[in-house]
């Protein structure tokens, strides 16, 4: 508690300094007059313009009227704050700071529980710590974007996996994770749709681990099987039931794999069809991003299943490691800084790299430990498939980087252990 009320006090205080440094003007090329970063989150100042139009709406005409604009489910929350917090110090940041300071420090709870529950808490002190400060996500935790919600959501549901796979629960135990499984994939899914496939591929890995488990104990926990099945259900019926919230002109996100309703009856393709069109058309969308310095690989297109098993490599390799060095030290769409502090971000995951591949190796009968890096893995080789542009990319990625930091926390620790019990050894033989 005492180092979540520290990471308060410092998230608290950069907002404050970037509404300040935005208020007068003294960074004009990298933020606006409400705290909007303009180098790093464009986005924000359209979220923040309909959030603030909403809030106008909500105080003058009531609840129905504000029900009824069509707005993504981040913007609707930023509103209401608007309209309590924005009355004293105006739609900007500092209104926007008491979401955003929940979302932070729900995050970094959330990396807290997720390490001690797969390995003790030392590695949650640690993995929370590293995120908590790591530069770039610290400085986007501050503005009006929907990553921070979707990462609470993501990191929430990989945290009732892990205790559905890893414990042995009571009926009761089993199904209370499992609603709560169920309403954070519900809010990811209104939240960010167009991440999906990351939910499911993190339930279908689960049940293949719950599966491997019960044949390795030679015991089946019903209970357990009946939580997930309840998240898998929700996950299966909420995308065809409830339309993915998204902008006004903007079509909502779509999913291969959902239970047919009236309103939306199966289509024709195959689910395998689907998803490989989703993915073709959702890589052929970057063609039109603005940023396009930072594209990687833009010239490649999939016109079916081959092309895009040829191009999982070059994805990985994307995923992982994009920004590649040779792009640290070049001037991006908004400038060299961005470009170093991402250089310099990517240089430190590399050797985080190296510390998961340590706790892989020595936690390797963990399947907790298997759970969120198979997830973390196929996020990345996913992203690499369908993002083209590094700057996208990099904001995109930052919940799979902090489940492999998870990870890497404990390599560390792992690797300290290992070397302060080699010293006495070294000098016993001296």
């Amino acid at each position: 508690m005492r180092w979540l009320i520290l990471a308060g006090v410092l998230h608290v205080a950069l907002t404050t300094i970037i509404f300040i440094i935005g208020h007068f003007q003294l960074w004009p090329g990298a933020f606006d007059q409400n705290g909007i970063g303009l180098t790093f989150a464009i986005d924000g100042a359209t979220y923040r313009r309909l959030a603030s139009e909403m809030a106008t709406q909500l105080q003058t005409y009531g609840v129905s009227p504000w029900l009824d604009i069509q707005s993504p489910l981040h913007c609707r929350l930023y509103s209401i704050s608007f309209a309590t917090v924005g009355r004293v110090v105006g739609h900007n940041v500092l209104a926007a700071e008491p979401l955003n300071l929940f979302y932070y420090l729900g995050i970094l709870s959330l990396v807290y529980f997720l390490a001690r529950e797969i390995f003790n808490e030392r590695s949650g002190l640690l993995a929370a710590a590293i995120v908590a400060l790591w530069p770039s996500f610290l400085m986007h935790s501050t503005q009006l974007i929907r990553d921070p919600l979707a990462i609470v959501c993501l990191l929430g549901l990989m945290l009732v996996l892990t205790v559905l796979l890893k414990r042995e629960l009571a009926w009761l135990q089993a199904l209370g994770l499992g609603l709560c499984g169920a309403v954070l994939v519900t809010v990811f899914w209104l939240a960010r749709g167009n991440m999906w496939n990351a939910v499911v591929v993190a339930n279908a890995i689960t049940l293949s681990l719950l599966v491997l488990r019960t044949i390795r104990e030679r015991k089946f926990v019903a209970s357990n099987f009946g939580g997930l099945l309840l998240i898998v259900g929700v996950m299966l019926f909420v995308p065809s039931r409830l339309e993915s919230t998204n902008l006004a002109g903007y079509r909502p996100p779509a999913t291969p794999l959902a239970i047919p309703s009236s309103s939306q009856p199966a289509p024709r393709e195959g689910v395998w069809t689907r998803a490989i069109n989703q993915i073709r058309d959702r890589r052929g969308g970057f063609r039109f991003y603005t940023a396009q310095e930072s594209n990687i690989s833009e010239e490649v297109q999939f016109n079916g299943l081959a092309d895009m098993v040829r191009f999982v490599p070059r994805a990985a390799a994307v995923g992982f490691l994009a920004p590649f060095p040779r792009m640290w030290f070049q001037a991006g769409s908004y400038g060299a800084t961005g470009r170093l502090l991402s250089g310099a971000e990517t240089l430190v995951m590399y050797f985080l790299y190296v510390a998961v591949g340590v706790c892989l190796w020595r936690e390797r009968r963990r399947l907790s430990m298997w759970l969120i890096f198979l997830t973390a893995t196929a996020g990345l080789i996913g992203l690499g498939l369908v993002v083209v542009n590094a700057g996208a990319l990099y904001r995109i990625r930052y919940v799979f980087w902090i489940m492999l930091i998870v990870i890497a926390a404990q390599g560390v620790l792992s690797v300290g252990r290992l070397s302060r019990k080699e010293a006495p050894k070294a000098q016993n033989e001296k």
